[in-house]
This record gives structure tokens, sequence and C-alpha cells, in this order.
């Protein structure tokens, strides 16, 4: 675990950030991405969840950044512990596996906003941004065709009209 003080003559209120992540080189990136704009402070990292939870309580963040997976276990079962005692936390899931099932895992979770770690830089921040504004909406850019894979049927369907064919009925007489 690792806290940062905030630097020296910062006169503008930032969004502070605690990153989750069991890789240093992905917490490097992340916090040079966010240390890159003007309005972001990263106050911590954590290479764990338990590391993760004891900064929270320790460092009240704007957001978090959580990986999907670490050492010891979810970070979007993580996310939803944090969620309770922390209403305001805006919570961003980041992921390796970004399948329609970690997505709606991390919206049930009461997640912020869901990345994939393929994404560029930029989306993490603006997934950061929308946490800090709107910690209670979640956002992620494949929400919609998940939403819409999700309500189709898998596979394909018939129609009433060859069902009832089928079926030797009309399509139009009560069954």
């Amino acid at each position: 675990a690792q806290i940062r003080l905030p630097p020296e003559g910062r006169t503008t209120v930032a969004i502070t950030i605690l990153i989750v992540d069991d890789h240093e080189l992905i917490r490097q990136g992340l916090r040079r991405a966010f240390e890159r704009e003007g309005d972001f402070e990263v106050v911590g990292e954590a290479g764990n969840a338990a590391e993760a939870n004891k900064l929270l309580g320790l460092l009240t963040p704007t957001v978090v950044v959580f990986d999907v997976r670490l050492p010891d276990g979810s970070g979007i079962e993580a996310a939803g512990q944090a969620r309770a005692p922390l209403p305001a936390l805006g919570i961003v899931i980041l992921t390796m596996y970004a399948g329609d099932e970690q997505l709606f895992e991390a919206l049930e979770a009461g997640a912020s906003a869901f990345v994939p770690k393929n994404a560029p830089a930029d989306d993490v921040v603006a997934a950061a941004r929308h946490a800090a504004s709107s910690p209670h909406s979640f956002t992620a850019n494949d929400l919609a065709e998940a939403m819409k894979r999700r309500m189709s049927p898998s596979g394909p369907a018939l129609s009433a009209h060859f069902r009832s064919r089928r079926t030797g009925s009309s399509a139009s007489s009560p069954s």
C-alpha cells in the first residue's frame, strides 16, 4: 500500500484517486495518466483488496479504480463492499476481461464505470471524471450493445407463423 501526499502549492480542489491493481506497472501508468490532468490527485495505491479496504477508510478518495482480478479476491466484490459504507464514492472497474458478464456484475455491485484495460488512458480518466460527478450512474462504452445481447434470445427463433405451421394450428386461432 502506498499513500501519496498532495503536491505543494495546489490551490484547486482535486478529484482524489485510489488505484487498486496487483500490477505495479499498471498502477504507475494510471498514476501518470491522472497526473497529466490538472484536476486529479492520486492519493494512494494498493495491490490487493485488503490494502484497498484499509486505504479507503484512511483516505476517503473521491474515486477508486479497481482491477477485476486481485490476488485476494474480486475487484467487483470489493467495489460492492465499498459502496454501502461510502455511498458518495465513485467506483471504476478496470479489466482485461471485458465480457458482458463482468460488465453486468460491475453494474449490479454499484460501480460507476466499467473500462477494459485495452482502452486508451483518456477513457479511464473520463470514466473517473464521470464516477466523481455521478457515482450512482453507470457508464461503459459497450453498455448499449451488452444490453441488446442480454435482451435478445440466444440463437435463431421461429416466427409465430412458422411455429403454428409446425404444430398444425393457425397463428390466429386461440390455443
